[in-house]
Formats: C-alpha cells, structure tokens, sequence
C-alpha cells in the first residue's frame, strides 16, 4: 500500500471502516482484510459486530475462523449440519467456550440434535436475542420438556420479533407462548395444529407476518365463535392443500391483511368469488399472489381454460386491482391445470422442454416466453426428453429472450435415450453462467445417454459462479462406472461440492487434482468395503476430514491436504465397449 494512500486511510475515523464490515462476511473480514496491512489489522481487531455464518463453509477455514474469532464479538450466528458440513454442530461445541456468546441478537440452528440444541441454549446468553431460527434434525424424547423451557424463555424475551420454527407439532405444542409474545415476524415449516395456531395468534398482538411452509391444518374448526387476529397483515401459505371453503374459513381470521400468497394445489380459485370474498373479507389487500395446481378426471380443453380465466376479467381484478392472471395446460398432461398470478410467485418451477403450452389470461398484452413472467423462479427442473429437440421449434431455438434469467439451481432428468444438443437448448432456457448448482439425474446412465451427459457437464465450464454438482442415478449406480474416468476428467474444475457414484480410489485423486476448491464430496458407494478404502485414503491424504454416511452415501467434509495429491494413475479414455469394474 502507498504511502499517499496509507495516509489517507489513517485521518478517516475507524466507526467508517466498521460500517463497512457490517455488510461483510467474517471469513472476507479475517481472512483477506486483516491481512492487507498492519492498519487494516488493528481495525479488523477492534470490531466487534461479526455475522458469523457457518453455512457452506470449507473445512480448513472453519477451524481457522473458530480459532481467530472471539466469541464476545458475535452478533449473529447460523450453524448448520447438512450433507455440505456434517457433523459441524458437534466439532463447533468441542473448538468454542460457549460461555463467551454474550452478544448474540440473531442465532440459527439447521439440522440440530435435540440434545445439542440443549447444551448450547443451556451456555450462552439469550437476553439480546431478536431472531431465532431452529430446525430440529433428531429428536430426544427426554429433553422434551427441557427443550420447551428454552423456547418458552426465548419468546418471552423482550427484544425477541423474528422467529422461524421447523420442529414437530408435538414440540411447539409444548411451548408456553407469553401472553403478550413482542414477535412480529413467525414461519412455521412443519405441520400444526388448529388448536397451536389459534393459541400463537392469541398471545401474538404484534404479529404482522406469518408465513406458512406447510398445508392449513387437517381440522379447521367453525370460525363463527372465533375472534379475529387484525395484527396480521403478510401472510403466505407455500403447501395449500384444501377446499376453497376451508380456505375462506382461514381467511376470515385475518382481516386486515394487506399481502396474501398462496401456493398449493386442488384449490380451485373462481374470480367471481375471490372478487366478492375479498371486498367483504379482506377490504386492505393490496397485493394477491397465486400459484395453483388443479388436476381434473377428464383431459381440458382450451375452451375449459376461457371459461376458468373469464372469471378473472372483471374491472375489479384488471382496472382497480390490476391483479393479472393465467390459467395453463401444456399438451404432455391436459388433465393438470395451472392458475397463477403475473409474474409467477413460486422459486421453484418444472419446465416441460417436448411440450407446448395453452394458456388464457386477463392480461391481453401478455407475451409469450415474457421474462417479466418468470422472473421470481430460482430453480428449474427439466426433463431431457428424446423428443425435446424435434418438438422445439425454430422460434423457441433462436429467441433472444431468456426465459427463465434468474435460475441459479437448475436439476436435468435425463431419460434413456436423450441424443441432444445440449447447448443449444439450454441457451434460449437458462443464463448458463449464472447457474450455482446443477443436479443431473436419471434412472440408469448408459451408452444411449452418455454422450448428453457429457456434453451438459463440458458445458458447465461456462457456469462460472457453479460451486455444486449432482450426478445421481437413481437405480443402478454401477452404470456409470464405466463411464467414470471421463466425467473425473471433464468435472468443473470451479465446483467446491460435489456428488457422484465412486468406485476407484483413483478416481477421487483424479477429482480433487482437478477441483482444487472442492470442500465436500458425496460418493454413492454400494460396497461397505470400499467405503472402508475411501475413509483410510481420506485420513491417509488429509488432516482433520469428517465422515459421515447417509441415505447410500459417503460423505466427506475435507480437511487439509497433507500432501499434494500425486497423479500416479494413467488416465485412460474409456469408449463405449469398456467397462473398468
């Protein structure tokens, strides 16, 4: 750093730089800021309002960032033990004095032991907390008491305002909700009874957002006798499964609602009748968001569609509400109907490449392959057909429009025979360069679909922001044995997890040479044997790995490499006759 610089950087107050690193992650803060120079340093040293989050983190930088952080300093921590960083829950207890998180405002636990979640509650201080985030990942029937105290104590906080809860019924029923709860902000991803809900809006009066991961409950009583819950104003139910009586039912508890998004299926939505429930029922919403999956016993006609969508083309819903509707069939299953509002509100969409779609809607100036539409969807599940590039035609090829622009996680299911150019029908679909994780997936991976899954993996050498790719048979995982050797050779090498059928140790040297990023692997493994071979090679070539085996698989969190990796092994192509197990 120059001195001219250096000189400029020392009048400016040190508050300045410390607002800067609020909006920083620690791992950029520790590892790269500090290091700058000795200025730098004392800055870095004399902060003290860290986001720590452990999600997705490497291994090595994990243990490096319990060792350097002091706990004091912490505001905000997440914890997460998933297939990306197992077991890391367990090795954070035995790295960190918990005693010292004395500042936490924000905690977040993913994939918790009931046990766990105990102990830490039990050592750090809760009295600053304002959001608390917890999925329950095992449960243990003899802290079920302990556990509801802890909660109980949390929402009885002052500060507290945001919580999301992803537990059982039976653990939230325990909760002793506070009769004047100061939370504003509540998800709940599990099922609940009609009974537990009631109780939370009760005890909730300045409750304005809930959000609903899950269905309605099974049983909704006679809403006559109840009282209504004017507080809330957001609400969002993401599994809707049941009558439109039921939901109108549910409705009527809430009538100052000014946000309303519902996502679910068999709820069939008439204009006329949303229209009218509303100006009774909801008189503030302003915004009406909708996606709704109706299947029908006899296959739908577009002429089925006018009649759905004529419903929606009152001057209430395009004049005064400007509340736009489609409602969609696509010609691989006329007997589904889809009804959403414009742009579609759900993140995560199944897109039919072979087949063509019908559609009606009240908005008239709607264009077709409209990126406004799909804006909102960050996931997309395509099916690789054999069909697919015969039934698009030249219009959908060539369009300049990506229709989906903001898909980062993208999952292809590629069928038996798929001979295909991938690249240009993935171009007009997605921006492959903004793709973050990519699941190819099929029932069997064979000589008829290789050459596509191939392609689709050189491919993603241009998604240069990938760091996660999925490579899954769902039955015979052998099958792509013989095939191995050259997808080891082709796999981006900016990837940092990855999943994939293993049957070599060779292999795994020739993926980590290549991927010099890669923090976690996945190796379907069907021999226990060999899963054996797989742990020693790992202890063997690194420090501190951790294992852990699930649903067929084993999974590794990567410590540090001792040595480099020699490629002792020739590479050899493979061609379609070989076979190497």
């Amino acid at each position: 750093m120059s001195n001219n610089m250096n000189l400029s950087i020392q009048i400016l107050p040190v508050e300045i730089f410390h607002r800067i690193f609020d909006s920083v992650d620690a791992q950029t803060i520790l590892f790269s800021i500090r290091s700058v120079c000795r200025l730098f340093r004392a800055m870095v040293n004399s902060y003290d309002r860290y986001n720590l989050d452990f999600k997705l983190i490497s291994k090595s930088n994990f243990h490096l960032l319990c060792h350097l952080i002091n706990p004091q300093n912490v505001l905000s921590l997440r914890l997460c033990d998933d297939e990306y960083t197992p077991k890391q829950i367990t090795l954070f207890i035995s790295l960190i004095r918990l005693q010292q998180f004395t500042r936490l405002h924000s905690i977040t636990f993913i994939g918790i032991e009931e046990f766990q979640l105990n102990m830490i509650l039990k050592r750090i201080n809760l009295n600053f907390l304002t959001s608390f985030s917890l999925q329950i990942q095992q449960y243990d029937n003899r802290r079920k008491k302990t556990t509801a105290n802890f909660l109980s104590s949390i929402l009885a906080k002052s500060n507290i305002r945001k919580i999301k809860l992803s537990i059982n019924n039976d653990r939230i029923s325990n909760i002793s909700w506070p009769v004047n709860c100061r939370i504003n902000y509540l998800v709940i991803d599990s099922e609940i009874s009609f009974d537990n809900m009631l109780n939370i809006f009760s005890c909730s009066s300045q409750l304005h957002t809930l959000i609903l991961k899950q269905n309605l409950p099974k049983f909704i009583k006679n809403m006559k006798e109840i009282c209504v819950f004017p507080q809330i104003t957001s609400l969002t139910i993401e599994k809707l499964h049941v009558t439109i009586d039921q939901l109108e039912s549910f409705l009527v508890l809430m009538p100052s609602l000014i946000y309303l998004k519902l996502i679910g299926e068999q709820c069939e939505l008439d204009g006329k009748r949303c229209e009218q429930f509303i100006q009774i029922n909801l008189p503030y919403l302003n915004d009406f968001e909708f996606f709704i999956d109706i299947t029908k016993s006899i296959s739908q006609m577009p002429e089925d569609l006018e009649l759905i969508i004529e419903s929606f083309r009152s001057p209430f819903w395009i004049e005064y509400k400007k509340w736009f509707v489609v409602s969609q069939i696509h010609s691989n299953d006329s007997y589904r109907i889809h009804i959403y509002s414009i742009p579609i509100c759900k993140s995560v969409l199944q897109y039919e490449f072979d087949s063509y779609y019908i559609y009606r809607s009240n908005l008239t100036t709607l264009l077709k392959n409209d990126p406004f539409t799909t804006k909102n969807i960050t996931e997309l599940v395509l099916p690789f057909k054999s069909s697919t590039f015969e039934n698009m035609t030249e219009e959908r090829l060539t369009q300049t429009n990506v229709m989906f622009p903001n898909v980062t996680k993208l999952n292809l299911t590629i069928e038996r025979r798929s001979f295909l150019n991938s690249l240009k029908l993935l171009t007009p679909i997605i921006n492959v360069s903004k793709l973050v994780e990519v699941k190819l997936e099929s029932h069997c991976f064979h000589k008829d679909n290789q050459n596509t899954l191939f392609d689709i993996i050189s491919i993603l050498e241009q998604a240069y922001s990938l760091s996660t790719l999925i490579v899954h048979s769902r039955y015979c995982k052998y099958e792509l044995y013989p095939y191995l050797n050259r997808i080891c050779s082709i796999i981006p090498r900016q990837i940092k997890h990855l999943q994939i059928p293993m049957n070599k140790l060779n292999y795994i040297e020739i993926i980590l040479e290549r991927c010099q990023n890669l923090t976690v692997v996945q190796f379907e493994i069907t021999r226990s044997k060999f899963s054996q071979e797989v742990i020693g090679w790992f202890n063997q070539n690194t420090k501190d790995s951790t294992f852990q085996r699930h649903a067929g698989c084993d999974i590794i969190w990567i410590g540090k490499k001792i040595n480099h990796i020699e490629d002792s092994h020739k590479r050899f192509k493979l061609d379609e006759n070989q076979c190497d197990f």
